[in-house]
């Protein structure tokens, strides 16, 4: 893939850690796919200390896996994934029941604005569009929450599970993933943190289902096209 060139100021480290952080979760690498600091330094067109920092820090993140042969793109099991899903669903319940007494009228147009970018990203069956905008819903429910460890586990959770799931096809699903994130937001306009958690974690927990459907039939169709 070709990154962009960093040409802005700021540190060096944090800018390529950006650039790579958003590339890996973009899907612009394939799980398991081997990344070299030498290639990717060429391509931000900045020496290699500052790469290797980010690599290190995407390790850390889980986002980077390393071996003896190099650097990997993490590869996520399919029961590394299904533990993910289940703890992600417990603790994006408990961030929206934490944000939802906290959200002034201020949050609130900002995870409208969120919602409405949803919206029209789903009824143009836009999934990279979807992807970004149902991230950064979370993202800011969970902000809201004022637990920064909550926030960080989450973040790391999400890294991996957006890593596995990315050629997972959406489209069927869509209207129905929208309407759970309708939910959840009524329950926080209305501030009532029982029906946050109940809202977020219904949706996710659906969404843990979906997933398994969609392995389900994928894993049909290789049967279908090898025998």
């Amino acid at each position: 893939m070709a990154l962009e060139q960093v040409a802005r100021p700021g540190s060096l480290a944090e800018l390529a850690y950006d650039q790579l952080r958003t590339a890996v979760l973009d899907g612009h690498f394939r799980p398991g796919e081997k990344v070299s600091v030498v290639t990717l330094a060429a391509e931000l067109g900045m020496s290699r200390s500052p790469v290797r920092a980010a690599l290190e820090r995407l390790v850390n993140e889980g986002l980077i896996r390393l071996t003896a042969g190099g650097a990997l793109i993490a590869e996520p099991s399919r029961d590394e994934l299904l533990d993910a899903l289940v703890v992600r669903c417990a603790l994006e319940g408990l961030a929206a029941r934490l944000a939802a007494p906290s959200l002034n009228e201020a949050d609130l147009d900002q995870l409208r604005a969120i919602h409405d970018r949803l919206d029209h990203a789903v009824q143009a069956a836009d999934t990279r569009a979807v992807r970004a905008a149902d991230l950064e819903f979370h993202q800011q429910v969970q902000a809201h929450s004022g637990n920064a460890c909550l926030v960080e586990n989450l973040t790391r959770i999400q890294s991996k599970i957006m890593i596995a799931t990315y050629s997972t096809p959406w489209g069927p699903h869509l209207t129905d993933m929208l309407s759970e994130h309708t939910a959840i937001l009524r329950a926080l306009e209305a501030g009532d943190p029982e029906s946050a958690h109940e809202a977020a974690t219904h949706h996710l927990a659906n969404h843990l289902e979906r997933l398994k459907v969609a392995w389900q039939r994928a894993h049909e169709e290789s049967l279908t096209a090898s025998s």
